[in-house]
């Protein structure tokens, strides 16, 4: 588990999905190494949001201390709705030195870490059996193109399950 930022290039590639989080800022993600998709031990990618809805489902994110840009009647805390595989070569350097806010965020995400795991992919195991959210994140798309599987202009946009 580290916080990184994302490359660019990595939001041009898939930029067919619009329910990724901008990369205004260099937004800082979670990395969490190893979950289980299609079969095989992936990296994924969890944005930081600090203006998650109230209403939002409780097993949607990973609540976390509002952050000054956080609205009333909102949260903040790491989204598994916007989750995405990554790979290390679209990692960038997010400096979290000499932030308090930051060493404290990592404080409660290591303490934790185990739930945020088991939630994340009990997320991804729901995607994969087709429990897929609205406006989550294309994440068979992404993995598609990411891995050079199917040219972008060939990745269908995710469907979504209206039970959910």
């Amino acid at each position: 588990m580290k916080l990184s930022s994302i490359s660019d290039d990595f939001f041009e590639l898939v930029k067919f999905d619009k329910e990724l989080m901008d990369n205004t800022n260099r937004r800082p993600y979670l990395i969490i190494l190893r979950l289980k998709y299609s079969g095989i031990r992936q990296d994924f990618a969890v944005p930081f949001r600090s203006n998650i809805d109230s209403n939002t489902p409780k097993d949607q994110y990973f609540s976390l201390p509002p952050r000054k840009t956080t609205q009333k009647h909102h949260v903040h805390g790491l989204h598994y709705l916007k989750m995405f595989p990554i790979k290390s070569e679209y990692l960038r350097k997010f400096n979290v030195e000499n932030n308090p806010y930051y060493a404290t965020l990592l404080g409660i995400i290591n303490k934790n870490l185990k739930t945020i795991v088991k939630d994340a992919q009990k997320y991804l195991d729901d995607y994969q059996n087709g429990r897929k959210q609205r406006y989550c994140t294309n994440i068979d798309g992404i993995y598609l193109a990411m891995n050079q599987i199917l040219e972008v202009k060939d990745v269908a946009p995710a469907k979504e399950n209206n039970n959910g």
